[in-house]
């Protein structure tokens, strides 16, 4: 007789004992590799807390030092005015955003990067802002930066009176003037190097006077450049007459009035 030896295999009954002894030994697997887990996330919330207090508290980490960097025209003494009210505190209790709103007010400081280096080092990196213009302000004469920011009073130690003047503006006026600045100096250096003085003349308008003519230029922000050129060009057909002014804001018009009469050329 011939008996399925593989069938009979599958038919043998299950070692009960077995399996649930099997089945404590993975369940405590399980649990200890779970209690080591949360024995490493303690130790490693342990020493994060005993580092931050240790950090916080101990006196090796107080400030003694502020590096900067960056200062020229800014005055060291305003900087230390600033800085000194942070010697002595804890380098990491420091709000870096409060530094730089404190460096912020001074008139030169355009942006301030800051580093923490340990133990009781703080760097401070100003980048200045630079003047492309002057203001007229009240009785003062202020920087302007391209932002058209007036920053601090015209000083002999910084010097540049070649600056470009600009009277009566302020707010969107002044930045709207220094805008036109801008874009002198960018496409025509020459016709920027002659500007003396310039005052904006609301909606769009500007009055420039122009060293090297002599006179008053009026004229809009549109096409500047092509029709200054072309107002020299003018004056230069007429043997260069003295001009009382020109005004560049009509289409396709040069006027010139000069000191005996006034003349509009296409």
């Amino acid at each position: 007789m011939n008996f399925d030896t593989t069938a009979s295999r599958f038919l043998r009954p299950t070692d009960v004992a077995r399996l649930r002894r099997n089945q404590r030994r993975i369940q405590a697997h399980r649990l200890l590799i779970v209690l080591r887990n949360i024995a490493v996330i303690a130790a490693l919330a342990g020493g994060a807390l005993w580092a931050y207090q240790h950090t916080q508290s101990n006196q090796r980490f107080a400030v003694r030092t502020i590096e900067i960097d960056g200062a020229v025209h800014t005055p060291r003494p305003a900087l230390d005015v600033v800085t000194r009210r942070y010697v002595g505190l804890n380098l990491f209790q420091i709000d870096i955003e409060r530094v730089q709103k404190d460096l912020g007010g001074l008139g030169w400081v355009r942006r301030i990067d800051i580093e923490k280096k340990l133990p009781d080092t703080l760097r401070i990196k100003i980048s200045e802002r630079k003047p492309v213009a002057l203001v007229r302000n009240g009785g003062r004469l202020l920087y302007v930066d391209e932002e058209g920011v007036g920053f601090a009073e015209l000083s002999p130690r910084v010097g540049d009176l070649d600056l470009p003047l600009i009277s009566d503006a302020a707010g969107t006026e002044l930045a709207r003037t220094v805008a036109l600045l801008m874009h002198l100096q960018t496409n025509d250096r020459e016709l920027y190097s002659r500007v003396s003085e310039v005052w904006p003349i609301p909606p769009r308008g500007f009055a420039v006077y122009d060293r090297e003519i002599g006179a008053v230029v009026y004229a809009n922000a549109d096409d500047v450049v092509a029709k200054w050129r072309n107002l020299y060009a003018v004056l230069q057909a007429e043997n260069n007459p003295k001009i009382e002014y020109a005004d560049l804001r009509f289409a396709d018009r040069v006027i010139v009035k000069t000191l005996e009469s006034t003349h509009a050329q296409n």
